[in-house]
Protein backbone atom coordinates (compact mmCIF):
# COMPACT_ATOMS: atom_id res chain seq x y z
CA UNK A 1 0.00 0.00 0.00
CA UNK A 2 1.41 3.44 -1.30
CA UNK A 3 -0.05 6.62 0.18
CA UNK A 4 -0.32 10.17 -2.06
CA UNK A 5 -1.60 13.27 -2.41
CA UNK A 6 -3.22 15.49 -4.83
CA UNK A 7 -3.72 18.94 -4.25
CA UNK A 8 -5.91 21.38 -6.43
CA UNK A 9 -3.94 23.87 -8.17
CA UNK A 10 -5.41 27.01 -6.35
CA UNK A 11 -5.63 25.12 -2.90
CA UNK A 12 -1.63 24.95 -3.52
CA UNK A 13 -1.37 28.62 -4.92
CA UNK A 14 -3.28 29.67 -1.66
CA UNK A 15 -1.02 27.63 1.06
CA UNK A 16 2.25 29.12 -0.78
CA UNK A 17 0.88 32.84 -0.10
CA UNK A 18 0.33 32.04 3.61
CA UNK A 19 2.94 30.07 4.60
CA UNK A 20 6.18 31.74 2.18
CA UNK A 21 6.69 35.19 3.31
CA UNK A 22 9.53 37.75 3.70
CA UNK A 23 9.49 37.30 7.20
CA UNK A 24 10.62 33.93 7.44
CA UNK A 25 8.41 32.91 10.07
CA UNK A 26 6.39 29.63 10.51
CA UNK A 27 2.71 29.09 10.18
CA UNK A 28 0.44 26.73 9.72
CA UNK A 29 -3.16 25.74 7.93
CA UNK A 30 -4.68 22.53 7.66
CA UNK A 31 -6.54 20.99 4.05
CA UNK A 32 -9.50 18.77 3.97
CA UNK A 33 -9.20 15.95 1.72
CA UNK A 34 -11.11 13.34 0.06
CA UNK A 35 -10.24 10.30 -0.07
CA UNK A 36 -9.42 7.46 -2.91
CA UNK A 37 -9.02 4.10 -1.68
CA UNK A 38 -7.63 0.71 -4.07
CA UNK A 39 -7.42 -1.87 -1.66
CA UNK A 40 -3.67 -2.89 -1.04
CA UNK A 41 -2.46 -0.55 -3.55
CA UNK A 42 -3.03 3.37 -2.89
CA UNK A 43 -4.78 5.26 -0.48
CA UNK A 44 -4.81 8.43 -2.18
CA UNK A 45 -5.93 12.10 -0.28
CA UNK A 46 -7.40 14.40 -2.54
CA UNK A 47 -7.78 18.30 -1.58
CA UNK A 48 -11.26 20.20 -1.16
CA UNK A 49 -10.72 22.77 1.41
CA UNK A 50 -8.04 25.33 2.78
CA UNK A 51 -7.98 26.56 6.28
CA UNK A 52 -6.12 29.04 6.92
CA UNK A 53 -4.52 30.19 10.62
CA UNK A 54 -4.08 33.90 11.04
CA UNK A 55 -1.48 35.29 12.82
CA UNK A 56 -3.79 35.77 15.90
CA UNK A 57 -4.41 32.11 16.04
CA UNK A 58 -1.18 31.16 17.05
CA UNK A 59 0.41 31.04 20.17
CA UNK A 60 3.96 31.21 18.24
CA UNK A 61 5.56 31.77 15.20
CA UNK A 62 9.35 32.13 13.99
CA UNK A 63 11.94 30.96 12.43
CA UNK A 64 12.13 27.78 13.81
CA UNK A 65 9.01 26.75 15.60
CA UNK A 66 5.29 27.50 15.32
CA UNK A 67 2.26 26.93 17.74
CA UNK A 68 -1.39 26.78 17.69
CA UNK A 69 -3.94 25.98 20.28
CA UNK A 70 -5.22 22.53 19.47
CA UNK A 71 -8.81 23.71 19.05
CA UNK A 72 -8.14 24.85 15.73
CA UNK A 73 -7.31 21.06 14.80
CA UNK A 74 -10.14 19.56 16.61
CA UNK A 75 -12.52 22.22 14.36
CA UNK A 76 -11.09 20.87 11.12
CA UNK A 77 -11.26 17.44 12.53
CA UNK A 78 -14.94 18.09 13.32
CA UNK A 79 -15.56 19.46 9.97
CA UNK A 80 -14.28 16.22 8.43
CA UNK A 81 -15.77 13.54 10.35
CA UNK A 82 -19.23 13.90 8.94
CA UNK A 83 -17.83 12.44 5.01
CA UNK A 84 -14.69 10.35 6.50
CA UNK A 85 -12.34 12.73 5.13
CA UNK A 86 -9.01 13.48 5.92
CA UNK A 87 -7.22 16.57 7.61
CA UNK A 88 -3.75 17.40 6.69
CA UNK A 89 -1.92 19.61 8.75
CA UNK A 90 1.17 21.49 6.87
CA UNK A 91 3.36 24.30 8.39
CA UNK A 92 6.73 25.50 6.30
CA UNK A 93 10.37 25.36 7.23
CA UNK A 94 11.51 28.81 6.28
CA UNK A 95 15.34 27.38 7.78
CA UNK A 96 15.86 25.04 4.91
CA UNK A 97 15.65 22.08 7.02
CA UNK A 98 14.20 19.38 4.59
CA UNK A 99 13.10 16.74 6.81
CA UNK A 100 10.85 16.81 9.56
CA UNK A 101 11.97 17.86 13.26
CA UNK A 102 11.99 16.10 16.24
CA UNK A 103 9.84 18.89 17.21
CA UNK A 104 7.77 17.67 14.78
CA UNK A 105 8.14 14.28 15.29
CA UNK A 106 6.56 14.44 19.20
CA UNK A 107 3.88 16.96 18.40
CA UNK A 108 2.67 15.16 15.26
CA UNK A 109 2.27 11.96 17.55
CA UNK A 110 0.36 13.57 20.34
CA UNK A 111 -2.17 15.70 17.56
CA UNK A 112 -3.05 12.40 15.50
CA UNK A 113 -3.50 10.40 18.80
CA UNK A 114 -6.17 12.97 19.85
CA UNK A 115 -7.57 12.84 16.22
CA UNK A 116 -7.82 8.95 16.60
CA UNK A 117 -8.98 8.61 19.91
CA UNK A 118 -11.58 11.38 19.54
CA UNK A 119 -13.30 9.49 15.83
CA UNK A 120 -12.16 5.61 16.50
CA UNK A 121 -11.73 5.66 12.54
CA UNK A 122 -8.53 3.46 11.25
CA UNK A 123 -8.16 5.71 7.81
CA UNK A 124 -5.36 7.73 8.46
CA UNK A 125 -4.26 11.71 8.30
CA UNK A 126 -1.40 13.59 7.32
CA UNK A 127 0.84 16.17 7.65
CA UNK A 128 3.13 18.22 5.19
CA UNK A 129 5.83 20.57 4.74
CA UNK A 130 6.66 23.18 2.17
CA UNK A 131 10.30 24.26 1.24
CA UNK A 132 11.06 28.40 0.28
CA UNK A 133 10.77 26.82 -2.64
CA UNK A 134 7.69 25.65 -2.76
CA UNK A 135 8.53 22.13 -2.83
CA UNK A 136 6.41 19.69 -0.80
CA UNK A 137 6.61 16.96 1.39
CA UNK A 138 4.96 14.54 3.74
CA UNK A 139 3.98 11.68 5.59
CA UNK A 140 0.42 9.65 7.06
CA UNK A 141 -0.25 9.02 10.33
CA UNK A 142 -1.87 5.64 10.77
CA UNK A 143 -4.52 4.71 13.22
CA UNK A 144 -1.67 2.46 14.96
CA UNK A 145 0.32 6.01 15.59
CA UNK A 146 3.11 5.28 13.30
CA UNK A 147 3.59 7.09 10.23
CA UNK A 148 5.02 6.62 6.70
CA UNK A 149 6.13 8.99 3.54
CA UNK A 150 3.78 10.66 1.02
CA UNK A 151 4.84 8.12 -1.91
CA UNK A 152 4.26 11.12 -4.26
CA UNK A 153 2.82 14.43 -3.75
CA UNK A 154 0.92 15.81 -6.98
CA UNK A 155 0.03 19.87 -8.03
CA UNK A 156 -2.77 19.45 -10.21
CA UNK A 157 -4.77 22.12 -12.02
CA UNK A 158 -3.71 24.49 -15.37
CA UNK A 159 -0.55 22.89 -14.85
CA UNK A 160 1.18 19.94 -13.25
CA UNK A 161 3.65 19.49 -10.17
CA UNK A 162 5.07 16.51 -8.49
CA UNK A 163 7.45 15.41 -5.59
CA UNK A 164 8.68 12.26 -4.19
CA UNK A 165 11.12 11.27 -2.20
CA UNK A 166 14.77 11.42 -3.68
CA UNK A 167 13.57 13.49 -6.60
CA UNK A 168 16.73 14.63 -8.33
CA UNK A 169 19.24 12.39 -6.24
CA UNK A 170 21.00 9.49 -7.92
CA UNK A 171 19.29 9.19 -11.11
CA UNK A 172 20.74 8.68 -14.44
CA UNK A 173 18.68 8.85 -17.59
CA UNK A 174 18.67 5.40 -19.65
CA UNK A 175 20.77 6.07 -22.60
CA UNK A 176 17.63 5.45 -24.69
CA UNK A 177 16.19 8.85 -23.14
CA UNK A 178 19.20 10.75 -23.50
CA UNK A 179 18.27 13.04 -26.46
CA UNK A 180 14.76 13.82 -24.54
CA UNK A 181 16.77 14.84 -21.33
CA UNK A 182 18.71 17.36 -23.81
CA UNK A 183 15.53 18.81 -24.64
CA UNK A 184 13.88 19.05 -21.21
CA UNK A 185 16.65 18.03 -18.50
CA UNK A 186 17.35 15.24 -16.11
CA UNK A 187 14.04 15.79 -13.73
CA UNK A 188 11.67 15.61 -16.23
CA UNK A 189 12.92 11.94 -17.32
CA UNK A 190 12.89 10.86 -13.69
CA UNK A 191 9.79 12.54 -13.31
CA UNK A 192 7.95 10.27 -16.33
CA UNK A 193 9.56 6.99 -15.03
CA UNK A 194 7.51 7.62 -11.49
CA UNK A 195 4.08 7.99 -13.36
CA UNK A 196 1.26 5.82 -14.32
CA UNK A 197 -0.74 6.75 -17.20
CA UNK A 198 -3.81 5.16 -18.24
CA UNK A 199 -5.64 4.94 -21.75
CA UNK A 200 -8.84 4.53 -22.48
CA UNK A 201 -9.59 2.63 -25.81
CA UNK A 202 -6.70 1.65 -27.06
CA UNK A 203 -7.93 1.70 -31.06
CA UNK A 204 -6.23 4.00 -33.32
CA UNK A 205 -5.38 6.96 -30.93
CA UNK A 206 -5.26 5.11 -27.77
CA UNK A 207 -2.17 2.69 -29.17
CA UNK A 208 -0.73 5.61 -31.07
CA UNK A 209 -0.63 7.13 -27.41
CA UNK A 210 0.41 4.34 -26.02
CA UNK A 211 3.69 3.75 -28.39
CA UNK A 212 4.59 7.24 -27.89
CA UNK A 213 3.90 7.46 -23.70
CA UNK A 214 6.63 4.29 -23.70
CA UNK A 215 8.73 6.10 -25.84
CA UNK A 216 8.74 8.97 -23.16
CA UNK A 217 9.81 6.66 -20.56
CA UNK A 218 6.40 6.77 -18.22
CA UNK A 219 6.62 3.95 -15.44
CA UNK A 220 3.59 2.75 -15.94
CA UNK A 221 0.66 2.22 -18.41
CA UNK A 222 -2.44 0.53 -17.75
CA UNK A 223 -4.40 -0.10 -20.67
CA UNK A 224 -8.94 -0.32 -20.77
CA UNK A 225 -10.76 -1.62 -23.52
CA UNK A 226 -12.74 -4.63 -24.50
CA UNK A 227 -12.76 -4.86 -28.04
CA UNK A 228 -10.79 -7.59 -30.17
CA UNK A 229 -8.31 -7.12 -33.31
CA UNK A 230 -10.54 -7.45 -36.78
CA UNK A 231 -8.82 -7.14 -39.79
CA UNK A 232 -10.45 -3.57 -40.27
CA UNK A 233 -8.34 -2.15 -37.52
CA UNK A 234 -4.98 -2.93 -38.91
CA UNK A 235 -4.48 0.33 -41.20
CA UNK A 236 -4.42 2.13 -37.87
CA UNK A 237 -4.15 -0.37 -34.80
CA UNK A 238 -0.76 0.48 -33.71
CA UNK A 239 1.45 -3.03 -32.36
CA UNK A 240 -1.02 -5.37 -34.05
CA UNK A 241 -0.25 -7.93 -36.93
CA UNK A 242 -2.49 -10.19 -39.11
CA UNK A 243 -1.78 -13.13 -36.15
CA UNK A 244 -3.08 -10.69 -33.90
CA UNK A 245 -6.66 -10.91 -35.35
CA UNK A 246 -9.57 -12.26 -32.94
CA UNK A 247 -7.26 -11.15 -29.93
CA UNK A 248 -7.92 -8.68 -27.41
CA UNK A 249 -6.81 -5.43 -28.40
CA UNK A 250 -5.23 -4.44 -24.78
CA UNK A 251 -3.21 -7.87 -24.68
CA UNK A 252 -1.40 -7.45 -28.10
CA UNK A 253 -0.64 -3.59 -26.94
CA UNK A 254 0.85 -4.75 -23.52
CA UNK A 255 3.18 -7.69 -25.68
CA UNK A 256 4.34 -5.33 -28.25
CA UNK A 257 4.96 -2.82 -25.72
CA UNK A 258 7.00 -5.05 -23.33
CA UNK A 259 9.04 -6.51 -26.70
CA UNK A 260 10.15 -2.75 -27.06
CA UNK A 261 12.06 -3.03 -24.05
CA UNK A 262 12.35 0.10 -22.46
CA UNK A 263 10.80 -0.70 -18.88
CA UNK A 264 7.72 0.25 -19.15
CA UNK A 265 5.52 -1.68 -16.86
CA UNK A 266 1.93 -2.59 -18.07
CA UNK A 267 -1.39 -3.29 -16.65
CA UNK A 268 -4.95 -4.27 -18.61
CA UNK A 269 -8.06 -4.33 -18.06
CA UNK A 270 -10.50 -6.26 -21.14
CA UNK A 271 -13.61 -4.65 -19.79
CA UNK A 272 -15.91 -1.59 -19.82
CA UNK A 273 -14.55 1.46 -18.90
CA UNK A 274 -17.25 0.49 -15.81
CA UNK A 275 -16.27 -2.30 -14.69
CA UNK A 276 -14.56 -2.78 -11.29
CA UNK A 277 -10.88 -3.86 -12.58
CA UNK A 278 -11.05 -0.46 -14.77
CA UNK A 279 -11.96 1.48 -12.27
CA UNK A 280 -9.33 0.52 -9.81
CA UNK A 281 -6.85 1.15 -12.67
CA UNK A 282 -8.28 4.50 -13.20
CA UNK A 283 -7.99 5.38 -9.62
CA UNK A 284 -4.07 4.65 -9.08
CA UNK A 285 -3.39 7.18 -12.35
CA UNK A 286 -1.74 9.87 -12.49
CA UNK A 287 -2.83 11.38 -15.93
CA UNK A 288 -5.41 9.70 -17.80
CA UNK A 289 -5.96 9.60 -21.91
CA UNK A 290 -9.46 8.60 -23.11
CA UNK A 291 -9.42 7.87 -26.33
CA UNK A 292 -12.60 5.92 -27.08
CA UNK A 293 -16.35 7.28 -28.77
CA UNK A 294 -18.02 5.63 -26.36
CA UNK A 295 -20.26 8.56 -24.61
CA UNK A 296 -21.15 6.29 -21.60
CA UNK A 297 -17.14 5.95 -21.01
CA UNK A 298 -16.62 9.26 -21.26
CA UNK A 299 -19.32 10.40 -18.87
CA UNK A 300 -17.34 8.82 -16.02
CA UNK A 301 -13.99 9.78 -17.41
CA UNK A 302 -15.68 13.35 -17.31
CA UNK A 303 -16.48 13.32 -13.70
CA UNK A 304 -13.10 11.43 -12.70
CA UNK A 305 -11.15 14.02 -13.68
CA UNK A 306 -12.62 16.16 -10.69
CA UNK A 307 -13.88 14.10 -8.28
CA UNK A 308 -10.32 12.72 -8.19
CA UNK A 309 -8.51 15.19 -8.97
CA UNK A 310 -6.92 13.16 -12.29
CA UNK A 311 -6.11 14.73 -15.02
CA UNK A 312 -7.62 13.49 -18.05
CA UNK A 313 -6.84 14.59 -21.82
CA UNK A 314 -10.01 13.73 -23.92
CA UNK A 315 -9.68 13.34 -28.03
CA UNK A 316 -11.35 12.85 -30.68
CA UNK A 317 -11.27 12.63 -34.72
CA UNK A 318 -14.17 13.76 -37.05
CA UNK A 319 -13.71 12.90 -40.65
CA UNK A 320 -16.83 13.49 -42.60
CA UNK A 321 -17.95 13.21 -46.55
CA UNK A 322 -20.40 15.61 -48.22
CA UNK A 323 -23.65 13.84 -49.28
CA UNK A 324 -23.39 11.83 -52.38
CA UNK A 325 -19.60 12.60 -53.22
CA UNK A 326 -15.92 11.51 -51.63
CA UNK A 327 -15.22 15.41 -51.10
CA UNK A 328 -13.87 16.07 -47.42
CA UNK A 329 -16.67 18.02 -45.52
CA UNK A 330 -15.13 17.94 -42.44
CA UNK A 331 -11.79 16.53 -41.09
CA UNK A 332 -10.76 18.30 -37.42
CA UNK A 333 -9.08 16.31 -34.43
CA UNK A 334 -9.91 17.64 -30.77
CA UNK A 335 -8.00 17.32 -27.68
CA UNK A 336 -9.50 18.64 -24.15
CA UNK A 337 -7.93 18.93 -21.05
CA UNK A 338 -9.83 18.65 -17.80
CA UNK A 339 -8.98 19.74 -14.42
CA UNK A 340 -11.00 22.04 -11.81
CA UNK A 341 -11.54 25.28 -13.43
CA UNK A 342 -11.51 24.14 -16.80
CA UNK A 343 -14.98 23.33 -19.02
CA UNK A 344 -16.34 19.80 -18.90
CA UNK A 345 -16.99 17.58 -22.12
CA UNK A 346 -20.61 17.81 -21.29
CA UNK A 347 -20.46 22.11 -20.94
CA UNK A 348 -18.61 21.98 -24.39
CA UNK A 349 -20.95 19.72 -25.67
CA UNK A 350 -18.48 16.75 -26.48
CA UNK A 351 -20.82 13.74 -24.71
CA UNK A 352 -24.18 13.24 -26.70
CA UNK A 353 -26.02 12.17 -23.20
CA UNK A 354 -29.02 10.45 -25.94
CA UNK A 355 -26.36 8.54 -27.00
CA UNK A 356 -24.50 7.52 -23.97
CA UNK A 357 -28.09 6.45 -22.52
CA UNK A 358 -28.68 4.46 -25.43
CA UNK A 359 -24.73 2.68 -25.15
CA UNK A 360 -25.75 1.84 -21.45
CA UNK A 361 -28.86 0.18 -22.23
CA UNK A 362 -26.88 -1.75 -25.26
CA UNK A 363 -24.37 -3.21 -23.12
CA UNK A 364 -26.52 -3.60 -19.64
CA UNK A 365 -29.76 -5.31 -21.40
CA UNK A 366 -29.37 -6.23 -24.97
CA UNK A 367 -32.90 -7.09 -25.35
CA UNK A 368 -34.71 -3.98 -24.17
CA UNK A 369 -31.98 -2.18 -26.49
CA UNK A 370 -33.00 -4.08 -29.25
CA UNK A 371 -36.40 -3.61 -28.89
CA UNK A 372 -36.34 -0.03 -28.44
CA UNK A 373 -33.89 0.26 -31.56
CA UNK A 374 -36.70 -1.51 -33.41
CA UNK A 375 -39.16 1.04 -31.96
CA UNK A 376 -36.90 4.30 -33.11
CA UNK A 377 -36.94 4.92 -29.39
CA UNK A 378 -32.70 4.67 -28.76
CA UNK A 379 -30.14 5.82 -31.33
CA UNK A 380 -28.57 2.55 -33.24
CA UNK A 381 -25.38 2.17 -35.19
CA UNK A 382 -25.06 3.71 -38.21
CA UNK A 383 -22.02 3.02 -40.59
CA UNK A 384 -18.65 3.14 -39.66
CA UNK A 385 -17.11 6.19 -39.18
CA UNK A 386 -13.90 7.34 -41.71
CA UNK A 387 -10.45 7.01 -40.38
CA UNK A 388 -7.08 7.62 -41.65
CA UNK A 389 -4.38 6.52 -39.52
CA UNK A 390 -2.02 9.55 -40.36
CA UNK A 391 -4.85 11.79 -39.08
CA UNK A 392 -5.37 9.50 -35.77
CA UNK A 393 -1.63 9.69 -35.09
CA UNK A 394 -1.45 13.21 -35.40
CA UNK A 395 -4.42 13.77 -32.70
CA UNK A 396 -2.75 11.26 -30.17
CA UNK A 397 0.71 13.74 -31.03
CA UNK A 398 -1.57 16.31 -30.18
CA UNK A 399 -2.37 14.82 -26.83
CA UNK A 400 0.72 13.61 -25.49
CA UNK A 401 2.69 17.40 -26.72
CA UNK A 402 -0.05 18.46 -24.71
CA UNK A 403 0.90 16.17 -21.65
CA UNK A 404 4.31 17.41 -22.13
CA UNK A 405 3.42 21.23 -21.78
CA UNK A 406 1.52 20.88 -18.44
CA UNK A 407 4.66 19.69 -17.39
CA UNK A 408 7.38 21.95 -18.58
CA UNK A 409 5.43 24.70 -20.11
CA UNK A 410 7.55 24.82 -23.19
CA UNK A 411 4.37 26.76 -24.64
CA UNK A 412 3.07 28.64 -21.86
CA UNK A 413 0.95 31.12 -23.37
CA UNK A 414 -0.88 27.73 -24.97
CA UNK A 415 -2.08 26.35 -22.21
CA UNK A 416 -5.94 26.02 -23.40
CA UNK A 417 -8.46 23.25 -22.01
CA UNK A 418 -9.81 22.62 -25.51
CA UNK A 419 -7.84 22.85 -29.04
CA UNK A 420 -9.59 21.87 -32.28
CA UNK A 421 -7.30 21.62 -35.64
CA UNK A 422 -9.16 21.61 -38.76
CA UNK A 423 -6.79 19.66 -40.79
CA UNK A 424 -8.86 20.54 -44.42
CA UNK A 425 -8.54 24.16 -43.31
CA UNK A 426 -5.16 24.22 -41.98
CA UNK A 427 -6.90 26.23 -38.81
CA UNK A 428 -6.80 25.71 -34.95
CA UNK A 429 -8.89 26.90 -32.72
CA UNK A 430 -9.02 27.28 -28.83
CA UNK A 431 -12.16 28.03 -27.29
CA UNK A 432 -11.93 29.61 -24.07
CA UNK A 433 -13.93 28.96 -20.47
CA UNK A 434 -17.96 29.78 -20.62
CA UNK A 435 -18.27 32.72 -18.10
CA UNK A 436 -20.96 31.81 -15.04
CA UNK A 437 -20.98 28.29 -16.13
CA UNK A 438 -23.82 25.98 -13.58
CA UNK A 439 -22.74 23.25 -14.67
CA UNK A 440 -22.94 20.42 -11.64
CA UNK A 441 -19.54 18.78 -12.47
CA UNK A 442 -17.05 21.94 -13.82
CA UNK A 443 -19.60 24.99 -12.88
CA UNK A 444 -19.17 24.41 -9.10
CA UNK A 445 -16.91 23.24 -6.89
CA UNK A 446 -18.87 20.62 -4.33
CA UNK A 447 -17.66 17.59 -6.41
CA UNK A 448 -14.05 18.67 -6.70
CA UNK A 449 -12.04 16.17 -4.51
CA UNK A 450 -14.54 14.14 -3.41
CA UNK A 451 -13.08 10.93 -4.22
CA UNK A 452 -14.75 7.67 -3.56
CA UNK A 453 -18.50 8.45 -2.29
CA UNK A 454 -21.75 5.81 -2.82
CA UNK A 455 -22.61 5.47 -5.75
CA UNK A 456 -19.27 5.95 -7.33
CA UNK A 457 -19.00 9.37 -9.06
CA UNK A 458 -22.58 10.25 -7.79
CA UNK A 459 -24.22 8.07 -10.61
CA UNK A 460 -27.60 6.56 -9.73
CA UNK A 461 -27.34 2.82 -11.36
Amino acid sequence: MKYTLTLQENHYQQLREHLIRPDEKERVAFIICGRSLVEDKEDRFLSREIILLSEDKLLTSHHLQVSWDNKYFLQALKKAESKDFAVIVIHNHPAGFAQFSATDDEGEYHLFRLAFNRNGGKRPHGSLIMMSDGSLFGRVWKSNYTNKPFSIVRVFGKTLRIWYPNRLKDFTSPEAFQRQQLAFGTALNQDFSQLTCTIVGVGATGSATAMLLTRLGIGKINLIDKDVVEESNLNRLHGATMIDIGLKKVQVLKNHIEMIGLGTVVNVSDDWVSAQDSIDLLKVSDFVFGCTDDNAGRIILNRLAYFYLIPIIDMGLIISLRPDSIEIQDLQGRISYLFPGSDCLITKGVINIERAIAENLKRNDPEAYAKLKEEKYVMGEGNPSPSVVTFTTEVASMAVNEFINRFVQYNSSNLFPHRTKFFHRSVEICPTNIRNNDCRICGRDSYWGRGDMNPFLDIAS
